[in-house]
């Protein structure tokens, strides 16, 4: 098949999809068919290929306005000059003016503009609430990323439940870097990885953490690794106003190999969000060992499985409860972290991209 695939994930590595998009091409495009890459922007993907795949790139500057119109207006053209049997998008919205007779599939990460659309920018929603809809009428196949994504999809879209088919992603098995090039603090340390947006619960994180401090004698800090999202609460000003500044470190966007030596240091990672699609921060962490806990909502308790320590993400007494346990007990901490390793094995990138495949497989052949 002559596949094309909208690329631009690639050009944002670091978040959830482009990791995502990443990991699975690279092992898709060893599969012997024909690949086309198409971007608005520059992309590199960080794997190699030859003459079986192709980039077709425009030059808007990242965070351009124009990037919806480009992707639905462009893509479309390119997808009729280079005769592809099938498009694939990895996020959620297709060109909806695809050519007669192109098969398409899209992927569901979540339905976030569903559940809690006031945690999403208003551009953002609007545009899911435009083109996601449409995007799975349109599309032969709804990968899902996870089976509660896949129920979230069922529900909102109940007549197209039949056309779900369930991917679980994974996380890449790095080697820790040698190259310590981000600071790992000498005394233990709690870890929390992700955008910083309001569905990540870091608000209430803090008031827990702030009365773990205040009411043991626990010594660990809290690290917070990742960028500034949008109408999160102002977290520097959080972090003065509960006196933790010789606790927690804000350490914004880090690379991968910087993230890779974090892990394995961590007692815990804290992951309290209200809603996730699926959760790789946690699948990532658990691959080192590292137990999690996790807000029981979305698709954590899936992911986590007997890997961690499930709490209510809207009670700032749980989660002091559960980052308690997994500080104090060394022997319960233990337990878990075997238990995590374990769980992070029943997910293989190999495996999802043999599966997302053959849903392509059963896509073009209809």
């Amino acid at each position: 098949m002559r596949i094309a695939v909208d690329a631009r994930p690639l050009a944002h590595p670091h978040t959830g999809i482009g990791r995502y998009t990443e990991s699975l091409l690279k092992r898709l495009v060893q599969s012997g068919h024909q690949w086309f890459l198409y971007s608005d922007r520059a992309i590199t993907p960080r794997f190699d290929y030859d003459d079986h795949v192709q980039k077709r790139t425009g030059n808007n500057r990242p965070g351009s306005p124009f990037s919806v119109l480009y992707s639905q207006m462009v893509f479309s053209r390119w997808a009729r000059g280079d005769c592809v049997d099938l498009f694939w998008s990895p996020r959620h919205h297709l060109p909806l003016r695809l050519p007669r007779g192109v098969r398409s599939v899209v992927t569901v990460h979540d339905l976030v503009w569903q559940r809690f659309p006031e945690t999403m920018a208003g551009a953002n929603r609007l545009l899911e609430r435009l083109l996601m809809g449409p995007s799975l009428r349109s599309a032969e196949r709804i990968i899902c990323v996870s089976d509660f994504t896949h129920s979230e999809v069922s529900h909102f879209y109940p007549q197209l439940n039949d056309r779900c088919r369930v991917v679980h992603e994974a996380a890449e098995a790095l080697s820790e870097s040698q190259e310590q090039s981000t600071p790992i603090p000498q005394q233990p340390f709690l870890l929390f990885v992700g955008t910083l947006e309001p569905r990540k619960n870091l608000p209430r994180l803090l008031q827990a953490f702030a009365r773990l401090v205040q009411e043991t004698d626990l010594q660990h800090q809290l690290l917070i690794v990742g960028a500034q999202g949008w109408g999160q609460d102002d977290i520097p000003a959080l972090v003065r106003q509960h006196g933790l500044l010789d606790r927690v470190q804000l350490r914004g966007r880090i690379s991968d190999t910087e993230l890779q030596a974090l892990y394995p240091a961590a007692t815990a990672l804290l992951m309290p969000s209200v809603y996730e699609g699926f959760g790789l921060p946690a699948l990532e962490a658990m691959g080192h060992g590292v137990p999690v806990m996790a807000g029981r909502a979305g698709a954590l308790p899936e992911v986590v499985g007997a890997g961690g320590v499930l709490v209510d993400p809207l009670s700032v007494q749980s989660m002091l409860n559960g980052m308690q346990m997994l500080c104090a007990d060394e022997r319960g901490r233990a337990e878990l972290g075997r238990k995590a390793l374990l769980q992070s094995q029943q997910f293989s990138w190999d495996r999802a991209a043999d599966a997302t495949l053959a849903v392509f497989e059963e896509a073009g052949n209809l």
